[in-house]
């Protein structure tokens, strides 16, 4: 851990320096004034670090306190499925589960006293940076723990207002680290900071890290804002575009009513047949709508001769929405001796269920 830190410190001590020196000066100029920006990043970093290094000193060993039988690795992958779940605007409509899969419970939100401490961009930096170090480097106790403290972390960014949003454009406007800037972009969306959106619009038009575009694509989904429907459908439209940074746009404007956010998911699956996760995310959000704009694709994948587990889940949906115009297609197959009987009788449950029989 001290050779992480060192190199922080004599950064941080440089730049006090350097940012000292100019004191006397009328006004520091751009470059000043972002190298005291970057300053104030660095040391709630170390500070945060620092934080993470001591916990770790003062209490037990990290494996001696969790349960038997759950392994180094298999905590750490939950603790990231934990974070990604409450931080990262999935581009697919994915529940926010906790360690183990389980939802969290509404209760648990309570069990903490609203934020209470200074509203400052100290302050903030210091929440953001604990948040990073809780999400990456398995900071916080067992999975539960961690997940507790990733969302005590983010509701303090929240009760922070326009300063814990500041501080989340800083690090993504100004951050050298490009997982500390996917954190802060996917973050800017769960919290949908409006005055985020230049700043995500530029990194999806300019910045070549595809997955800094997704993370941005993802964040500005969130965001809902008329000002952001533009962006999505120009987004949408660019077929060079990332396919992810695509769907996000999609889903971004199906969730706002307009009809080519439909139109696009549907698209995407269908030229997705090499890429399971992009199609999968794609009905995962055309399933998320939850209401008819979703049926005639859902008519069209159950009549299609495609993959049985989209065509079972998609026989769900039509159940579950009660679609009436579903009825012959699925008599058709429930009558069809060339069909999986798992189709097949998924089919003529769906139907007598639809059709009250």
């Amino acid at each position: 851990m001290k050779h992480l830190l060192w190199p922080l410190a004599v950064v941080v001590t440089f730049g006090i320096g350097w940012a000292a020196s100019g004191i006397s000066r009328p006004a520091p100029g751009p470059d000043v004034e972002r190298l005291q920006e970057q300053v104030a990043t660095l040391q709630a970093r170390l500070q945060a670090r620092e934080g993470r290094a001591s916990s770790r000193q003062s209490g037990p060993s990290a494996d001696a306190g969790a349960p038997s039988g759950s392994s180094g690795p298999e905590r750490r992958s939950a603790n990231r499925f934990a974070a990604a779940a409450i931080t990262e605007g999935r581009t697919g409509p994915e529940s926010i589960a906790g360690p183990g899969g389980a939802a969290p419970a509404r209760g648990e939100r309570g069990s903490r006293p609203a934020y209470g401490g200074p509203i400052t961009m100290e302050a903030a930096l210091d929440r953001f940076y604990k948040y990073i170090e809780a999400t990456t480097n398995g900071a916080g106790g067992d999975g539960r723990g961690r997940w507790q403290q990733v969302r005590e972390l983010v509701e303090d960014l929240r009760a922070m207002g326009d300063v814990g949003a500041k501080a989340l454009m800083r690090v993504l406007a100004a951050g050298n680290d490009s997982d500390e800037r996917r954190a802060a972009a996917r973050l800017l969306g769960q919290l949908q900071i409006p005055e985020s959106l230049p700043l995500l619009k530029e990194i999806i038009d300019t910045d070549n890290d595809v997955l800094m575009r997704r993370a941005a694509a993802s964040s500005l989904r969130q965001l809902q804002t008329p000002e952001s429907i533009p962006v999505m459908e120009r987004i949408l439209n660019n077929p060079n575009e990332d396919r992810m940074v695509r769907l996000s746009a999609a889903y971004g404007l199906a969730e706002s009513g307009q009809p080519q956010g439909v139109n696009g998911l549907a698209q995407i699956f269908a030229e997705s047949t090499a890429d399971g996760r992009g199609r999968d995310m794609a009905f995962r959000a055309l399933a998320a709508l939850d209401d008819d704009r979703a049926l005639p694709f859902m008519r069209g994948l159950v009549a299609a001769a495609g993959e049985p587990g989209y065509r079972l889940r998609a026989i769900r949906y039509l159940t579950t929405q009660g679609d009436q115009q579903s009825l012959d297609v699925l008599r058709t197959i429930m009558r069809s001796p060339t069909e999986q009987p798992s189709i097949r009788d998924a089919a003529g449950n769906a139907y007598r269920i639809i059709g009250g029989k």
